[in-house]
């Protein structure tokens, strides 16, 4: 079955929505010639192959709630400079003796 790429999904969140599972990403990646850590075009299509275990439990969670994961960095991505109590910055001048 083929599966339409939504914008700023891994093959990770592509395996995720389609067979509920983590481990078929390697699955659908060796079948569409990628690499999991390949980025993907938004508007392209996967073969996700037939002869996967799906988890159902996962599979009728998200559909039920609409969950279409998208969870990949991309050049566009904007990640937040994180400030405030709870967060450190160790820089290059760190060490440790």
């Amino acid at each position: 079955m083929n599966q339409l790429v939504l914008n700023n999904q891994s093959i990770l969140d592509v395996s995720l929505q389609h067979t509920g599972t983590v481990e078929n990403c390697f699955a659908i990646a060796i079948a569409n010639g990628f690499s999991v850590s390949d980025l993907l075009t938004a508007g392209t299509f996967l073969l996700i192959p037939e002869n996967l275990r799906n988890d159902n439990d996962v599979l009728n969670y998200y559909s039920a709630k609409k969950i279409q994961p998208a969870t990949a960095i991309t050049e566009d991505t904007e990640i937040p400079t994180l400030k405030g109590i709870g967060y450190m910055n160790v820089g290059g001048n760190f060490k440790v003796s």
